[in-house]
Order: C-alpha cells, then structure tokens, then sequence
C-alpha cells in the first residue's frame, strides 16, 4: 500500500478566477503559489492553453498551497521541474503523494529532506536547479505539475513511520552559464523546518485532476505575450501627460 506524508493545514485565499487570479481552480483541489510569502498573480496561457503562467524571480523563494474543496480525503503529487517533491526523482507511477483531509489546506515550501525538513523551493537559472545538479534535467523544466488522486479504499489507518527512500542530495553546481537567454529552474535552497508524518493511502490508479503552472523570468513573460508590454499602473500614476501612440 502506498505511503504517503499528512502536512499540517494552513489558511489559503480564495479568489475569483480572471485575466489574474490568485488560485488556479478546480472540482476537487485547488492550487496557488506563494513567492516570498506574498500570494503570486497566475496569469492565462495566451494560446488559451489549460495552464497558467506566474514570473520568478531570481533568488526568491516560493511554496505551493493546496485546498481540499471537498470532504473526502486526497492525495496530491507535486512535481517540480519534472521531479517529485518528496523523494526528488522522476515519476515511476507510484508517486509519493501528500494527503489532504477533507476540506484542508496544505503549503508545500521547499524539497522534502525528511519527515522534520524541507529546502526551500528557489529560483535560480536552469543550469544551477536541482534537477540539473542532480543529472536530471529534463523537458518539464520550469512546470509545476499536480495530480490529484482520490482514494481507493476510503478509509485507511494513519502509520506513522519514516520515508521509503531519502530525497537525493543536491552535489555543487558545475555547469557554466551559457551565453545567451537565461531561463529559470528551482533550486535546493536553505533548510526549513516543515514537520510532517507518514500515513497510508492507497490512491486510485488514475488522477482525477491535473494543474499545470508555468513560470518564466518576467522578460519571457514579455517576449510570450502573457504579460502586456506596457506598465498600467505606472502609466496611470505617471502624471496624466499624453504619450505618443506605440505605433
């Protein structure tokens, strides 16, 4: 039966969707991402596409907040840049999951070291990630994924215990920055205390919700479409003077 870690519950803001919204919705989970501990803007994909997009920020940190919307217990995988949150490596089908009770809301901050520790979700450019430190750069750079599964037997008997399988240790960076456009990835960053236990879940084969988040370096933002070219709030605070028409 598949372990996986209960978090403890924290308060999330709910708002409603729009061109910027704070939370991407869903029927069963709905997710957000917090960027220096201030509730980060997601914007559409300009294509119309399911996924929404939010800036890094070189060197700040950020977390993901989950909100159970029903009153069922779930499991949520978390992947980042293509690696799982909990045990750092590429999905195998048997997810480590965390576990929402019903209606709870759990944040994820950082790469789960052990049952008492997380390090920090950060981001740096790509070539200095954890993904890449660790030999699995991979094509889901710069997506946060999460699958939420309902359960399969729904009810199940906590065990508290220890993981199957320690995160892997990020070694030193050793790639160069290449010349060129720099594109961001999340980094191993600073320990933090983040306990959690292990319980049992047993989800069921198929999720039941995906959300897809994308984050660029505000110039790609730009350049994407996702972001307008021109500052609103600076042109409406800028003295009401006429400015000459872009084209």
């Amino acid at each position: 039966m598949e372990r996986s870690l209960l978090l403890m519950s924290m308060l999330a803001l709910s708002v409603p969707v729009g061109a910027q919204t704070l939370e991407c919705p869903g029927t069963l989970v709905a997710v957000s991402v917090e960027v220096d501990g201030r509730k980060a803007p997601l914007y559409p994909a300009p294509d119309g596409g399911n996924r929404l997009y939010l800036e890094a920020r070189a060197g700040s940190t950020y977390a993901v907040g989950f909100r159970n919307l029903t009153g069922e217990r779930l499991g949520v995988a978390l992947d980042v840049d293509g690696l799982n949150a909990i045990d750092g490596l590429r999905s195998s089908g048997r997810e480590r999951l965390y576990i929402l009770a019903p209606w709870e809301t759990t944040v994820v901050r950082g790469w789960r070291s052990s049952l008492s520790e997380v390090h920090r979700f950060t981001f740096v450019d790509e070539q200095t990630s954890y993904a890449a430190r660790t030999g699995q750069a991979n094509g889901r750079m710069g997506w946060i994924e999460a699958k939420v599964f309902r359960e399969r037997t729904r009810i199940a008997q906590d065990m508290v215990g220890r993981l199957s399988g320690e995160p892997m240790a990020a070694p030193e960076a050793k790639a160069a920055t290449p010349p060129g456009r720099a594109y961001p990835g999340t980094g191993w960053g600073s320990v933090s205390a983040d306990p959690a236990v292990e319980v049992t879940f047993d989800p069921e084969p198929s999720p039941a919700q995906q959300a897809t988040l994308r984050y660029e370096y505000r110039s790609a933002l730009l350049a994407l479409g996702v972001l307008p070219s021109r500052d609103r709030l600076f042109e409406r605070e800028n003295g009401g003077f006429a400015r000459p028409p872009l084209r």
